[in-house]
């Protein structure tokens, strides 16, 4: 888990090699065991921020206007049309070598459609990734596949909506 999620940072960090703060060192960066955490947010003046805390690696990367909706991946769940992801928070921890590491990913996000169509997307989206054990509100989702959870909360905003999408579970790598 924690070399993928290092390789698509990477990815991203060559997107804004010129916006970027970088930190490698050897020894580590402060962090305990292994421990992965990758942030992105909307920035008050246009544009993203993500930075990357990894151990011998910190990079804080200006991405002057990504949307990643289009191409997000959720566990097989992909994000539903109109989504704009508002923030991302990865935190993973490395299991070693006799254990699968675990984590947590949260994603805020607003969407022009009501939370009513949102949930259905996600629900269908769910089953068809073979989660199971949906269960389904008005203004949330929560679905189990082994290990892992996928969870939606969503409220109105406007004329659509506005929520966070949490992941929590094992790496079955």
């Amino acid at each position: 888990m924690r070399t993928r999620l290092i390789l698509c940072t990477l990815s991203l960090a060559g997107l804004a090699a010129c916006h970027a703060k970088v930190d490698v060192s050897e020894t580590g960066n402060g962090q305990d065991g292994d421990n992965v955490h990758i942030a992105m947010q909307d920035k008050k003046d246009g544009g993203s921020a993500v930075a990357v805390n990894v151990p011998g690696f910190n990079a804080n990367i200006s991405l002057p206007s990504v949307n990643l909706a289009g191409h997000m991946d959720l566990d097989g769940i992909k994000l539903a049309p109109n989504t704009h992801v508002s923030g991302l928070n990865v935190d993973a921890q490395d299991g070693g070598k006799d254990d699968n590491g675990q984590g947590v990913v949260r994603m805020n996000f607003t969407n022009s459609e009501g939370p009513a169509a949102v949930i259905d997307h996600y629900a269908r989206s769910a089953l068809d990734a073979g989660y199971g054990g949906i269960v389904r509100t008005g203004t949330s989702l929560s679905a189990k596949k082994d290990d892992k959870t996928f969870a939606v909360e969503i409220a109105p905003d406007g004329s659509g909506s506005k929520g966070t999408i949490t992941i929590t579970g094992k790496d079955d790598n």
